[in-house]
């Protein structure tokens, strides 16, 4: 019997003549085309049957077999398993916080940390009441606990972040848990409490090993900060020295000079500085030296300026801000002199390699010179070194131009200031003070329209500049153009909210405008920050008078009375109130005074005589008519009201000599009177 072969198309058969099973489970049997042999069958006492099942197998889609069984019903979790559910629950409720936390919103990190906390309260009892106990978390306790200090802290709540720092580090079960100390040792410093901050930072400092140098300086250097803070200068020093002399670092170094400046040591001050400039750290590349003209970029240099590059730079200038505030701050001290002691640190930043920083202290070192200008020869000599900069680079010569031009403005010398002005700007065309201090100069010769071109281009070059926006709303306002100066000055209190002159000026503009009830309110703030000034309350009771609220305006015009009782714009309101009110007692203490601030002001007296005859007081009144008349024989008004009294008095006599004196005053008026209408005349006719 030869062996069968397998037909084209078909899976091939076994030596039997059998079909082998596909990759769909067994198929059916068929006969072989080829050899006509039939089948094989089994016995039925094998578990076979003749009968062939029907399969859903590709051969016979669409064949139903019926609704599928129902689904299985999961059986209720079981103790371990929820244990499972709720370690994930805290885990997400602890990211959460965290997440808060980065993002910036505190309160909800605090609030998804306490949520943590106690969800993971619940999991330890759930495994405690099983039997689970070998199954706790140790790691996850302790994240969650550490999380919610951390939230309390950036919520400045203090109490509550050092109880969760406590129930950490007297935990033995956590390892290395006492360098949260540190954390401890920053809330009590937040709190001003560093006594206690030092403790906390000592007894960590015990528990860090010798080998972690670095965590351990840092620390160190933490505890002469506290020293220092309480005035321990002592033992501020001796922290710094000890991190100065195994671990230097810039922040270290910079407040161990403070230190040896509160102790007034002034050697000890030129040692740690020069140790800070020894420092060189973040120092820029060969191509980025201090000083180098700017070149243009190409697409690499764009390339290269990643974050990496822009944090370096970022430290630099942080450096250099502290050499030059060391400087600043010890230059006035360590030398017989304040110039001698910025010179002396000039040459050591120079020899360095800080040529940059030696230009910008020996700036200081000009302004030192003009501070002290009391000294005979000072302020000439702090002018020739800041001309001595128009020699060096450009940066540094338009910044002495600036200081040059403003010295000279306010010396009143408008030319040499336009001139410095001018070249400052030359130097540096984007520099808003140089724009400033030539605008200034502009509104001096009084060319209004140019200074307020300059002012809008400074403006324009920074947006923030208070003195450009300020001068313009100032110019506008001269000009005429109130709307566009009430935008400025109120571009200038939204800068600086608290600045006065602001504030007056956006009430004054208020009050040219006619917006009377918001003038009142720029003035009341104003006179919240600057109480009892005269001119804001006499200013506020002239506008409530505008208003027609005479209740108010006389309680301003009291207090500034009160304040400033010399006034005349006060007195005089206050008298003619009381006169108004037909209160001529209240109002003759303010005529008279009047009349002794202008001795030479007829009418003041006139009012205090004029008080007197309305409160029916005649003997009064004709003494001090008589007084008048005396000093001004010709006054009309004077001999006017003398006849008056005299007539209801019955004196003819004396009414019969002051009308003949009243009717020659009269004539002699109006003779005046006509020789100055007929000048008048010939001069608008000439």
């Amino acid at each position: 019997m030869r062996q069968p072969t397998a037909a084209p198309g078909r899976p091939p058969t076994g030596p039997v003549g059998r079909q082998l099973g596909t990759a769909m489970g067994p198929g059916p049997t068929a006969s072989s085309d080829r050899d006509g042999a039939r089948p094989m069958t089994s016995n039925k006492g094998a578990g076979y049957s003749s009968t062939p099942k029907t399969l859903n197998t590709i051969g016979n889609i669409g064949v139903s077999r019926g609704p599928a069984p129902p689904l299985l019903k999961k059986a209720d979790d079981g103790p371990e398993e929820q244990c499972k559910e709720m370690e994930a629950k805290v885990h997400a409720l602890l990211e959460d916080s965290a997440a808060a936390g980065r993002d910036g919103d505190a309160p909800r990190a605090l609030e998804q940390g306490k949520e943590a906390g106690k969800k993971e309260r619940q999991l330890s009892r759930l495994r405690e009441q099983h039997g689970f106990q070998d199954l706790q978390n140790i790691d996850l306790t302790y994240a969650v606990i550490f999380n919610l200090a951390h939230q309390h802290h950036r919520n400045h709540k203090y109490k509550e972040a050092l109880e969760a720092y406590q129930t950490i580090v007297k935990n033995k079960v956590f390892s290395q848990s006492g360098r949260l100390r540190v954390n401890m040792g920053n809330i009590y410093f937040e709190q001003g409490k560093f006594p206690n901050a030092i403790k906390m930072y000592r007894m960590a400092l015990d528990q860090i090993p010798s080998t972690a140098k670095e965590v351990r300086f840092k620390i160190m250097r933490n505890i002469g900060i506290a020293f220092l803070r309480m005035g321990e200068y002592l033992d501020a020093v001796q922290s710094f020295g000890d991190v100065m002399d195994n671990m230097p670092d810039l922040v270290t170094g910079f407040n161990l000079v403070v230190s040896y400046y509160a102790l007034g040591d002034r050697e000890k001050m030129k040692k740690s500085f020069v140790a800070l400039l020894a420092l060189r750290k973040y120092e820029p590349e060969d191509d980025e030296e201090e000083g180098e003209e700017a070149k243009p970029m190409d697409d690499d240099d764009l390339l290269a300026d990643d974050g990496l590059k822009a944090e370096i730079r970022a430290r630099q200038l942080e450096a250099q801000r502290k050499i030059l505030d060391a400087a600043k701050l010890i230059g006035p001290k360590i030398g017989a002199t304040a110039e001698k002691g910025y010179e002396y640190l000039a040459d050591e930043m120079k020899a360095a390699g800080y040529h940059a920083l030696a230009n910008e202290l020996e700036m200081e070192k000009a302004l030192g010179y003009l501070k002290a200008k009391n000294v005979p020869g000072n302020f000439e000599e702090g002018k020739r070194c800041l001309r001595d900069f128009e020699k060096k680079e450009h940066a540094l010569k338009a910044k002495a131009a600036t200081n040059l031009s403003f010295l000279y403005f306010q010396e009143g010398d408008v030319e040499n200031a336009a001139k410095y002005a001018d070249l400052s700007v030359h130097n540096d065309r984007y520099d808003a003070r140089a724009l400033v201090n030539r605008g200034n100069c502009l509104v001096k010769k009084g060319d209004l329209e140019g200074a307020k071109n300059v002012f809008l281009e400074a403006v324009g070059i920074e947006a923030d500049c208070v003195e450009a926006i300020y001068n313009l709303g100032l110019i506008n306002k001269e000009l005429g153009a109130l709307e566009d100066a009430l935008v400025a000055f109120k571009k200038v209190h939204a800068i600086v909210p608290d600045n006065v002159e602001a504030l007056y000026q956006l009430g004054n503009v208020y009050d040219l405008l006619g917006l009377l009830p918001a003038a009142v309110a720029q003035f009341e703030v104003l006179n919240t920050q600057v109480t009892h000034d005269p001119g804001i309350l006499a200013r506020l009771g002239a506008i409530h008078a505008r208003m027609d609220d005479e209740g108010k305006a006389l309680h301003y015009y009291t207090e500034s009375h009160r304040v400033y009782p010399v006034n005349m714009d006060v007195i005089s309101w206050l008298g003619a109130f009381h006169v108004k009110s037909e209160v001529y007692e209240k109002a003759m203490p303010f005529f008279d005074l009047a009349s002794d601030i202008q001795p030479g002001e007829v009418k003041w007296q006139l009012m205090v005589a004029s008080c007197y005859r309305r409160v029916g007081a005649y003997n009064e009144a004709l003494t001090k008519y008589g007084d008048i008349h005396a000093s001004h024989p010709e006054n009309v008004e004077c001999l006017r009201y003398l006849v008056h009294i005299y007539t209801d008095l019955g004196r003819k006599d004396d009414v019969h000599d002051y009308v003949v004196k009243l009717r020659k005053a009269e004539r002699a008026q109006g003779e005046a009177a006509a020789t100055m209408a007929a000048a008048a005349t010939r001069s608008g006719s000439g």
